[in-house]
């Protein structure tokens, strides 16, 4: 079906009228839209003050203004689509999401909700009935604290299921349960020492208690996700199950930020793309793993790399992380936490030290790699900016993601180094209102956190992201959290330009996407109301009515 007629389709779903069409016409690729509230996103001109019509042919948008001037362009029988007053604007780009992650079904893929552990314990022995490409059951939902308050987690978990290994992810994803059998297949027992940047939690007399943190977790979902004939299947079926749900939000880009190649996640995306079934523009993030050794990994990683502007799929980023997270105590402090767990060191880990870090940027960077620095504290932070800084080099745009803990000291170093900051704020948790869970780790420390508008005020490059599955997918409740966060907000234009046009700067496609703009593609969404226009308070209930992704419409809204 071509482009022109698919999307005649979804406007007659959207409630929209179209004129009558010409072969001719229609055989050129071209569409118009009109009657639109324009959100171009353009550096000098946000919006089209005096333009309400678009036009786009083949992919690419070939004209912005007036529909009287669009049709005496392109003559008086061109498809017209009145949009009645919606809103167009650029497609959503999520510069950090885990698309292949959320949809897996290895293992059952399953989603445990409650309120306590009593709640996941049916829902994780149904799990077992659904149980599939790997001998592991893997689950993924509880919270840590849920744990930490139980005597013996690897005991009860014994309990419920002891025939097979058994890991589940915490919802941070930073820290696994597991059962007995799980820790032999690992071999980890109670002599076993700590991996590097990860802890063996363990009880009162030294025994490992079922909760491993950090790299212990990762070596886990490594035993328990090794790539089968099968494996790759379900992660293929999972990852278009993704490709839908981006449509859906609106999203036309994305960098995908923990790509596992060892296992066979890599050879997932790069089918997709042989097989034409993105329906996103790609930024894979390839994962650097802690525990592997830097000669052999860095000369994988380097053999890679691809940047190709004609192609959907780049592999052109460095998931790399400097630290954990403040609730697990992990994320990398100047000053120790006020209170740690048991086994973590008092200022938290490293799962690169600043030298190892350094030394992956020197190597990969002039590959052509731009690295994604998981960086939470403000020692992550301050090492991550100190092992940029010692490859200095003006044409790559590594960035640090989350960035949740920066002092004085560090704020003016992003745009000093121009390292982009990426932050994730679509969770309730990162709220101001909600801070006080930090408290009993950092103390008045919180006021450290989240400094959004300080990062805009000091001339830094801002991106914001998802981190879906952590925190929602939808761009709106994003841009509705960053306007809405007391002294540091920021504008909805400026919330805006951090979804689209600042982070198409990010994925190297600032020249083509990221604004609506005559000659760059056609990537853009229909929305329900104009975010520019309306109360900041009702910008998460923003609808999004349709998708077009190079020209051909990725999604429609079903009740338009």
């Amino acid at each position: 079906m071509k482009p022109t007629t698919l999307l005649l389709a979804s406007m007659a779903l959207l409630g929209c009228q179209a004129s009558s069409s010409s072969p001719s016409s229609a055989a050129q690729g071209i569409t118009v839209f009109t009657n639109a509230e324009l959100i171009t996103m353009a550096t000098d001109a946000p919006t089209a003050t005096g333009a309400d019509t678009l036009v786009v042919r083949d992919n690419r948008i070939d004209y912005i203004g007036t529909l009287a001037q669009a049709q005496q362009q392109y003559g008086a029988d061109i498809n017209v689509i009145d949009l009645e007053g919606l809103t167009l604007m650029p497609g959503i780009h999520d510069s950090h999401v885990h698309a292949l992650e959320a949809g897996a079904e290895v293992g059952g893929n399953c989603w445990l909700q409650g309120d306590t552990l009593a709640d996941i314990r049916q829902p994780l022995l149904d799990c077992r009935q659904r149980q599939t490409g790997s001998h592991w059951l893997t689950a993924y939902g509880h919270e840590l604290h849920w744990l930490l308050e139980h005597e013996n987690p690897r005991a009860l978990l014994d309990q419920w299921i002891s025939d097979r290994p058994v890991v589940v992810m915490e919802q941070s994803s930073h820290s696994a349960w597991v059962n007995s059998k799980a820790l032999a297949e690992l071999g980890f027992d109670d002599r076993s020492d700590n991996p590097a940047g990860g802890i063996i939690l363990r009880d009162p007399q030294g025994r490992a208690n079922g909760i491993l943190l950090e790299t212990a977790a990762e070596a886990a979902f490594d035993q328990a996700y090794k790539p089968t004939d099968d494996s790759f299947d379900l992660y293929y079926d999972g990852l278009m199950w993704a490709m839908e749900e981006m449509s859906r939000h609106g999203i036309t880009a994305i960098a995908d930020a923990r790509v596992y190649w060892q296992r066979g996640w890599l050879d997932v995306w790069q089918q997709a793309e042989q097989d034409q079934t993105l329906t996103t523009r790609v930024n894979l993030g390839l994962w650097a793993y802690p525990l592997m050794a830097d000669g052999i990994q860095l000369e994988y990683l380097k053999r890679q790399f691809r940047y190709d502007p004609e192609r959907l799929l780049q592999i052109n980023q460095i998931k790399i992380y400097s630290d954990g997270i403040i609730h697990n105590t992990t994320a990398a402090l100047k000053a120790p936490y006020d209170y740690s767990l048991d086994g973590v060191p008092a200022t938290g880990v490293n799962y690169f030290t600043q030298a190892r870090l350094a030394n992956y940027i020197a190597a990969l960077q002039q590959t052509g790699f731009d690295f994604h620095i998981h960086s939470i504290g403000d020692r992550g932070i301050h090492e991550a900016l100190n092992a940029i800084e010692a490859n200095a080099n003006a044409q790559r745009r590594h960035r640090l993601t989350h960035v949740e803990m920066i002092d004085d000291q560090d704020l003016p170093r992003f745009a000093q180094l121009g390292v982009i900051a990426d932050m994730q704020v679509a969770g309730d948790f990162t709220l101001p209102q909600n801070f006080h869970w930090q408290i009993p780790y950092i103390g008045q420390r919180i006021d450290t956190a989240y400094r959004l508008k300080d990062l805009v005020d000091s001339g830094a490059h801002v991106v914001l992201s998802s981190d879906w599955t952590v925190s929602s997918l939808n761009p709106f409740i994003g841009i509705h959290n960053v306007v809405n966060r007391g002294e540091q907000s920021i504008s909805v234009e400026q919330a805006l330009a951090a979804y689209t046009r600042d982070a198409a700067y990010l994925m190297r496609s600032e020249q083509r996407t990221g604004t609506l703009e005559v000659g760059k593609l056609a990537d853009l969404i229909v929305i329900d109301r104009n975010p520019l226009r309306i109360d900041p308070s009702q910008i998460k209930h923003t609808q999004v009515l349709m998708t077009m992704m190079n020209g051909v419409v990725r999604y429609q809204h079903p009740d338009y």
